[in-house]
């Protein structure tokens, strides 16, 4: 039954709009998996910018090697490139770029977003057309990923994402009618392809296709993009993910790419994680957040955009009132979010609960109001993997606002060495044995739950790496919080890790170094940044000297520190290693 001009009217608003090409940018890069590509993906809308007098450039990523079972490789790669050549001066472009990446081996290529990167840089596009996440060529999502983590560092720029082998759900058409002489052109001259493929027929089937639901009898080939921005990327890269899984199972929404920044990376069609098939171990990201949604959104972005994809991302959400739990859900659908009943849990409880949930051999223990670069985990995992197993974190550089350059850029700082204790802000653990070491003690709350850990670490025989070789932004100002809260559990923290795991002798002296570390410092002093492992000690004279009440908030922690001496006696366990040192030096 025909529609009525009414429901026509409701429907219309439905479709993907008829656009305008004459407003589009006209500085335009194409990236094509293959010679061919972008030909069947968007030339029509490269011979319109061409014959516009439009600055057009196209990049073909692979040497098209694979592309001819009945001809020697080296034969088929020459043939491919001057079949691309023609092709692009039938369209009216004649800047061209062959990379000669081996054809099929995308997704194993560690620096392919960085490859991608330098063409942007380069050329400096103002529109970038590219494959789709939709796609299912191996080659193409790799190419598509990398392209999308590329433009995330780069500039805000126009994106027309095309479909070849799979079509791109559209938001936008282009009339393309007037090209298509030109398109048919372009592909006549892929003469090795077309010994196997009606590729003529089967792109007029396509752009025919488009005009379904166009009522203008004229239009008769249209060409259909996802039209984004590239800030917009990251979140239509993760809602695409989780519809490819939902329709084909888990995992399906995966490129094989190893520079894959996707949020569904972990898991691949072929059931091995991008890591696995690099020969990598997997990482599961754990967060424990509470009410930072938009500190952890921008956390979750930098986790996308990592080059070595993590397998899971866990965060455990101390029942915020901000609604981070419903933002991550849509924003993040591939992200665990376990939701607390309710916010009286502590840091330590609420970490511990996201270790227990980690199936991967390690795991990053990440704060929530982080930054990471995006070769962060790749970094990382590659030089714990240098390490002995003995070696259970690698502790990371962290700035953070307020630090003193004094403190940055000490040699201290900037030198690989064995700590006695790590930044839970960015670290990186064996899975095995931070489980071993029993994960974080929850009777401490929050704050100084690291060197706790740590030091059952030591005893253990394990080490814990200080890795400058990769730096993270912590939102939170350097030093000690200010607050009562703060000062509380620093304070009584401090003395119940000291009571179960510091030898005698350093307990003895432990009064004196708070008396003259801490309570007699001098307030320059502190402003130049101690530059000391223990972070949560710097700043905290200042806390005694600035938080109202502070004297009757330590004697509370004292008290505390009383009550739970039978608690830290029962679990004393003096560390004898070498790499052992009191929070106060």
């Amino acid at each position: 039954m025909p529609l009525s001009l009414a429901q026509k009217a409701l429907l219309k608003p439905l479709f993907p709009p008829l656009a305008d090409p004459s407003s589009l940018p006209r500085r335009v890069l194409c990236i094509a998996p293959h010679a061919d590509d972008e030909v069947f993906g968007c030339g029509g809308m490269l011979a319109f910018h061409a014959l516009r007098g439009d600055e057009v450039r196209v990049v073909v990523l692979t040497d098209g090697a694979a592309g001819d079972p009945g001809s020697k490789e080296a034969d088929i790669r020459a043939a491919r490139v001057a079949e691309d050549r023609a092709a692009g001066e039938a369209l009216g472009v004649t800047d061209q770029r062959f990379l000669g990446l081996p054809d099929g081996t995308l997704g194993a290529l560690p620096d392919l977003v960085a490859r991608m990167s330098a063409e942007l840089e380069a050329f400096e596009p103002e529109l970038v057309y590219g494959p789709s996440p939709q796609e299912m060529h191996p080659d193409h999502r790799a190419a598509s990923h990398a392209l999308m983590a590329a433009l995330a560092r780069g500039p805000e720029r126009r994106v027309l994402l095309y479909g070849v082998n799979n079509q791109v759900t559209a938001g936008v058409l282009f009339d393309t009618t007037a090209q298509w002489d030109a398109k048919v052109a372009a592909i006549r001259c892929f003469e090795s392809q077309l010994r196997y493929h009606d590729l003529v027929g089967k792109a007029e089937a396509v752009d025919r296709a488009r005009t379904v639901n166009i009522e203008d009898a004229s239009v008769r080939f249209v060409e259909g993009f996802a039209d984004l921005s590239s800030d917009d990327l990251a979140t239509y890269e993760g809602r695409v993910g989780a519809l490819l899984d939902s329709l084909f199972g888990a995992g399906h929404g995966l490129p094989s790419n190893a520079a894959n920044p996707g949020p569904w990376s972990g898991n691949a069609t072929s059931g091995q994680s991008v890591a696995a098939r690099r020969g990598l171990p997997e990482t599961t990201a754990v967060i424990s957040t509470w009410n930072k949604v938009e500190d952890v959104c921008a956390n979750l972005d930098a986790i996308r955009a990592q080059t070595l994809p993590f397998a899971e991302v866990v965060v455990v959400d101390n029942c915020s009132s901000d609604a981070t739990v419903r933002t991550i859900r849509e924003r993040y659908p591939e992200v665990r979010v376990v939701s607390m009943p309710h916010s009286a849990y502590g840091a330590c409880e609420t970490f511990n609960i996201g270790f227990a949930c980690v199936t991967t051999e390690l795991t990053a223990i990440l704060d929530d109001d982080i930054v990471m670069p995006p070769e962060w985990l790749e970094k990382t995992t590659a030089r714990l993997l240098k390490e002995p197993a003995s070696t259970a974190i690698v502790s990371t550089k962290i700035v953070e606002p307020g630090m003193p350059e004094s403190y940055k850029s000490s040699e201290r700082v900037n030198t690989e060495r064995y700590m006695s204790t790590f930044r839970g802000c960015a670290s990186l653990a064996r899975s095995a044995a931070i489980r071993e070491a029993g994960y974080y003690d929850e009777r401490l709350f929050i704050y100084g739950n690291e060197r706790d850990l740590t030091c059952r670490l030591l005893n253990r025989g394990y080490r814990v790496l200080q890795y400058p070789g990769v730096e993270t932004f912590h939102r939170t100002p350097f030093g000690i919080k200010m607050g009562k809260r703060s000062l509380y559990f620093h304070a009584r923290n401090a003395w119940l890790t000291m009571f179960k795991y510091a030898p005698l002798g350093d307990l003895v002296r432990l009064p004196w170094l708070v008396l003259t570390r801490v309570l007699l410092r001098g307030s320059k002093s502190e402003a130049k940044g101690s530059v000391t492992d223990a972070t949560g000690t710097i700043g905290i004279g200042r806390s005694i000297r600035e938080t109202p009440g502070a004297w009757w908030v330590l004697v509370r922690a004292g008290w505390s520190v009383v009550v739970n001496i039978p608690y830290c006696l029962a679990h004393r366990e003096p560390v004898r290693a070498d790499d052992f040192e009191l929070p106060l030096k």
